[in-house]
């Protein structure tokens, strides 16, 4: 005999009133939103204050009552507690607050009170950050494909991101009172910058430090780590948290966006990227504090900046808090032991990194066994776990391809900047006014020997995925050869599953090995003992070929829109779509329709040409048919 009581029906109506209130709450989350933009959005909300805390109010009072519906009509209490354990936690810690304010605090009745609704409302804004990543596993389990959930995903975080640095009190008080064409020109100039943000990009038409206020930097910040990781990688962990189960179509999500293929370790997976992310940018924001001078005017205006550089670097955004990026701060150790490591680790991709950890550990263990006990003999070195360890032929591509791509641009560049004879008169005298104006050298020709060493590979690693610069990148202060090289290098970008845009360190590389591999004569293309299969060399002539495409087009069309040469065009073109952020000075002369053009380009750099061709061209069906062979000649 079971002694398990049977489960209580749900009457119907308890069944309607669940619907109604969910719709409800709903409508009023979504009001108490829009109430709480309106209050700390304008200097003068449009309302009166009164009316927007109502909406608050409301929002709060229906989703504590919805939460006590659901406890009373579900069969299972125990279980629905568990299942809504945020939203519980949320309800006590908001009651905790205002008992904590009020019975065990000397504030005033009003003081208290106004702690309460900032509670109440941050409280309430976490909520919604709950209720929009249910909403998005919701839609990884639609029907959807993963190319279409990814795309909705950036496109609907760049029109919020967008959205909140339009709000007069994200801007500097001199921008706020903009009106007419001006007004509309902002308007459009804060969605480049939430583009930019959430591409990781780091074309500006504003100046970060300067023309946003606190509360729009912040957001960009929100924008950059939402972009770098992906809104998917940060809805399964939360799914995670919460105890769900990743479903079969979540994983084809995730496996997609983190161009993984091992879908049974996706969850695996999530969990090392984040803890490598918030790792890697903690530690970097710790060796970065000590780096700023007049700019940081308080101990927390210091702990932003590091904070805010260090997830810049680790997303290979190239934001800067600063007009001059981090030219001022290029004598910073800071610069090369924290920037250039995050840019790095961050553009290596995470498969990658997980492999060198994997390796890693490896060898830890494998060196803390020989202390422990010696080895002896074939079997135990057999048994060594830092032996058995074998890096994927993707890891062994990316990381030779970096080392590759980081050494002899570097020393080409400093070859290309040690003989200044490309400086015209003028050229000189330009970049010698404004070195005087700075009170500092600006151009890499001028530096010493070692200073020109180290702006060479700081450039060399930046210019491939980050977008941060030591040096001017004005056609005054680097030689054409130079700006040439920095477009391959951004044309080619980081690697996959990164934070980086390009064609990606490995479809160069199995483009260069088919090359070879046709120029030998062999039938098949190979590469440490692996063959290549024909799929995977196609794929990646037509991401190379789609993307030299793009890069033209785009070209073609500023070419005909802006009244510039065409290497700052190009430059500004190849810097889009490789989400890169380097510029000649051209992104804040831009028109409005060259300023559309960009924003369209860091959206398909950022999330690959082709995947955007795949989610618009539907759905698939391949020929069940083929045609008989014919060859043409082709040189």
């Amino acid at each position: 005999m079971s002694d398990a009581r049977p489960l209580r029906p749900i009457p119907p109506q308890a069944g309607r009133t669940t619907r109604w209130l969910d719709v409800a709450v709903k409508v009023a989350a979504g009001l108490a939103l829009v109430s709480i933009c309106l209050e700390y959005g304008f200097d003068a909300p449009p309302f009166p204050v009164g009316m927007l805390l109502g909406f608050q109010f409301a929002a709060v009072a229906l989703f504590i009552v919805q939460v006590i519906h659901r406890l009373m009509v579900s069969p299972k209490r125990l279980g629905t507690v568990r299942r809504h354990a945020l939203d519980v936690g949320l309800i006590f810690a908001g009651l905790l607050v205002v008992l904590l304010v009020f019975e065990f605090s000397d504030y005033p009745v009003l003081r208290a009170a106004a702690i309460c609704i900032v509670a109440m409302q941050v409280l309430l804004l976490g909520r919604l950050g709950v209720a929009g990543f249910r909403f998005h596993l919701e839609l990884s389990q639609s029907r959807l494909r993963p190319t279409t959930v990814l795309v909705l995903s950036f496109v609907v975080l760049i029109l919020v991101g967008g959205l909140l640095l339009s709000l007069p009190k994200a801007m500097a008080p001199e921008h706020r009172h903009d009106e007419g064409r001006y007004e509309a020109e902002r308007i459009l100039n804060c969605f480049f910058t939430s583009a930019s943000a959430v591409c990781v990009t780091g074309l500006v038409v504003y100046d970060t430090g300067a023309d946003f206020s606190f509360f729009g930097q912040a957001v960009i910040l929100v924008l950059i780590q939402l972009g770098g990781l992906g809104i998917m990688i940060f809805g399964s962990l939360f799914g995670m948290l919460i105890g769900r189960q990743l479903s079969l179509r979540q994983s084809l999500v995730l496996q997609d966006a983190m161009s993984y293929r091992t879908i049974g370790h996706v969850r695996q997976m999530v969990w090392f990227i984040v803890a490598l992310t918030f790792t890697s940018e903690l530690i970097g924001a710790v060796l970065l504090y000590g780096t700023w001078g007049a700019e940081a005017a308080s101990v927390w205006d210091r702990l932003f900046r590091s904070v805010f550089h260090s997830v810049s670097a680790f997303c290979n955004a190239g934001f800067a808090l600063q007009g001059d990026n981090l030219v001022r701060y290029a004598g910073a150790w800071q610069v090369y032991v924290a920037i250039m490591p995050l840019i790095v680790i961050g553009g290596l991709g995470f498969p990658v990194t997980h492999d060198l950890y994997a390796w890693l550990r490896g060898r830890l263990k494998g060196w803390m066994a020989t202390l422990v006990k010696p080895k002896a003999g074939p079997i135990a070195a057999r048994s060594n776990p830092r032996i058995r360890y074998r890096f994927s032929l993707h890891s062994k591509l990316v990381l030779w391809s970096t080392v590759i791509l980081i050494v002899l641009p570097a020393l080409a560049m400093l070859v290309f900047e040690s003989a200044p004879k490309w400086r015209t008169r003028g050229q000189i005298e330009t970049a010698a006014f404004r070195a005087q104006a700075e009170g500092r050298v600006s151009t890499m020709s001028d530096l010493p020997f070692s200073g020109r060493v180290a702006a060479a590979l700081f450039q060399s690693v930046t210019t491939r995925t980050a977008g941060f610069n030591t040096v001017h990148t004005d056609v005054h202060s680097l030689s054409p050869a130079s700006r040439f090289l920095m477009c391959l290098l951004m044309f080619i970008g980081g690697s996959p599953a990164s934070t980086a845009g390009g064609v990606k360190t490995v479809g160069i590389a199995l483009l260069v090995l088919g090359v070879y591999s046709t120029l030998r004569g062999r039938q098949r293309v190979e590469c440490f003992g692996r063959t290549i299969p024909d799929l995977l060399m196609r794929r990646a002539a037509a991401l190379f070929t789609v993307m030299a495409a793009a890069v033209a087009l785009t070209t073609l069309v500023l070419c005909y829109t802006e009244s510039a040469a065409l290497p700052r065009i190009l430059f500004e073109a190849v810097s889009a779509f490789g989400t890169v952020g380097l510029s000649t000075g051209l992104t804040d002369e831009l028109t409005v329709i060259g300023r559309v053009v960009i924003i369209l380009a860091m959206f398909v750099g950022r999330l690959g040409p082709l995947t955007v061709l795949i989610t618009l061209a539907g759905q698939q069906k391949p020929a069940r048919y083929a045609y008989p062979e014919e060859q043409p000649v082709i040189g």
